[in-house]
């Protein structure tokens, strides 16, 4: 057991941000992780928490109280299946440690449980934080007793066991039986593709099912013969037995739970004892892409102009490689779709309707909310797309390629911004003239819309490389790790968040409670985003060109 225990330490470890990373912010790391649990997954929780708490009181008169709690869990266990194929692929096969640790006298299955265990603490602490919301929602609005309490955080540790076991096991059997996956840019490719067709697929169902108000949901859900929840029952058990268990029913069916986990568990380290080894010899990690990007780069820069080329170099690494491609550039195409999702889970109810009608006939306070709304769908798509806030982080390796090339440090900051402004903003624009057109706002707003949008990325898209010199995660062995291994990518959110969250709140508390009207409202909000874009500029100037020097090669 010790030498599982000292795996797992040094696989997270390997993902982590290194010491000497963590050093040079220390103060600032810390006070960056407390705006993150505050501002993004404390109210992320909340909200959950507080949907199912309402759908659990109407549920309970109609005797089905935990079936929305259930539904709910049962989404996360799909979605920890989706997204962690592609984590369990990429862990198991295409991490930089698997040439160190086959040549190790370690058995297989000690290989893949170490594995298995860094990659389930690694990624579910998000959905740790929702599964613990699900039961903190339910067992307030049913009144349960303390012990329940006690069963709901052994299942926030372990809920999310029973999907990973799925995918470790059909990754396995994948790489057994086929021949044409052995890199990691086909499986970010397979595993994108998945993910968008699940998006469609919900929005089809939702759609075609007369969507998901209150009262069509409660119904739904107080249907025993409900298709959809009997079967997620059947293809993940685990969460009907855990609900059981704390509803009542304790003992037998939190033995069963931890059977099911056993069985998943013991499965695949069986499986994993049997063929691991002959499927992870000849695969190969494939980084050829970066760099032959990169070499093509360096022998172009003889002919063209520096500036044009590194230009290049930026948009060919975010194109070409599967794993920028799918989690920085394909967002700004689908989330889109998720609006529309939301837009559809309202049903009959929807207040959308109404806010839409609002904007048609010209309500001062509609309009005034659909244009901070731009403002802060600009700043957070920009955010999350994190093109800017790994911007450093994707050099890696290959970082001293800054430090050598004919280009100032500002100039390269500079290109890098802007192709995070192109993509950004280029979608954004997209959809503000859409949606001004649908809406009938008129040329003037749109136009203002437009330059508020457009601010709005600029700013986001200096304060995100100003976030990411800050402490740059340059040694990772993957693309994914080096956008999901640097912290302050998620800093970097939390911090555009918060800070878009309180303009917005106060523009609109001060129509509602002053005599400035919107006008007003919307020049002052134009001004502070000009102000904010220049500060975030200048930091990059002075502190960004300052740490990008000061890192070592």
């Amino acid at each position: 057991m010790s030498i599982f225990f000292k795996l797992v330490k040094a696989l997270i470890s390997s993902v982590e941000p290194t010491n000497e990373e963590k050093k040079r912010k220390k103060v600032f790391y810390y006070i960056m992780a407390i705006f993150a649990v505050f501002g993004i997954m404390l109210p992320m929780a909340f909200f959950v928490g507080v949907i199912i708490y309402s759908l659990t009181s109407k549920l309970m008169s109609e005797g089905a109280g935990p079936n929305a709690a259930e539904l709910f869990l049962q989404i996360v266990s799909v979605f920890s299946f989706i997204f962690g194929l592609n984590v369990i692929f990429s862990v198991f096969y295409f991490s930089g440690d698997i040439e160190n640790l086959l040549p190790l006298p370690l058995k297989p299955f000690q290989i893949i449980a170490s594995k298995f265990t860094a990659a389930l603490i690694s990624e579910s602490i998000m959905e740790f934080i929702l599964i613990i919301a699900v039961f903190a929602g339910y067992i307030i609005a049913a009144g349960l007793p303390f012990y329940s309490w006690i069963i709901a955080l052994f299942a926030m540790l372990t809920l999310p066991i029973v999907p990973l076991a799925y995918c470790a096991v059909i990754c396995m059997l994948v790489m057994l039986v086929t021949g044409f996956i052995k890199n990691k840019d086909t499986v970010n490719k397979i595993t994108g593709l998945l993910t968008f067709a699940f998006i469609l697929l919900m929005i089809i169902v939702v759609s075609t099912n007369g969507g998901l108000d209150p009262d069509h949901l409660v119904a739904a859900l107080s249907d025993p013969g409900n298709a959809l929840l009997n079967t997620l029952n059947f293809i993940f058990p685990h969460v009907h037995l855990i609900m059981q268990a704390t509803v009542g029913n304790t003992a037998l069916n939190l033995l069963l739970y931890i059977g099911v986990n056993v069985i998943a568990v013991g499965l695949f380290l069986l499986i994993a004892e049997l063929i691991y080894l002959r499927t992870a010899a000849d695969v190969s990690r494939s980084s050829s892409s970066r760099r032959k990007t990169l070499s093509s780069s360096l022998a172009s820069l003889k002919s063209h102009r520096t500036s044009v080329t590194y230009l290049k170099k930026e948009f060919r690494i975010l194109f070409r490689t599967p794993a920028y491609f799918m989690n920085c550039v394909l967002i700004n195409l689908i989330w889109p779709l998720f609006l529309y999702l939301i837009y559809v889970l309202q049903g009959k109810t929807n207040f959308l309707e109404s806010f839409i009608d609002n904007i048609h006939n010209g309500n001062e306070e509609t309009v005034l909310i659909f244009i901070l709304g731009v403002s802060a769908m600009s700043v957070l798509v920009t955010a999350c797309n994190c093109i800017a806030s790994s911007a450093l982080t994707r050099e890696g390796k290959h970082f001293a390629f800054m430090k050598y090339i004919p280009l100032s440090y500002m100039a390269q900051i500079n290109i890098k911004a802007l192709v995070s402004i192109i993509i950004s903003g280029a979608g954004m624009l997209v959809f503000v003239i859409a949606a001004g057109i649908y809406l009938n706002l008129g040329i003037k707003l749109i136009l203002v819309c437009c330059v508020i949008s457009l601010l709005s990325v600029i700013f986001a898209s200096y304060f995100g490389i100003f976030m990411d010199s800050l402490s740059p995660k340059l040694v990772w062995d993957s693309e994914l790790n080096a956008l999901r291994g640097n912290y302050y990518v998620f800093f970097n959110m939390a911090a555009a968040i918060l800070m878009e969250g309180v303009i917005c709140a106060g523009a609109y508390l001060a129509f509602r409670f002053t005599p400035i009207g919107s006008l007003l409202l919307i020049i002052i909000l134009i001004v502070l985003l000009m102000v904010l874009t220049a500060l975030s500029y200048l930091l990059c100037c002075t502190k960004a060109v300052k740490n990008i020097d000061q890192l070592s090669v």
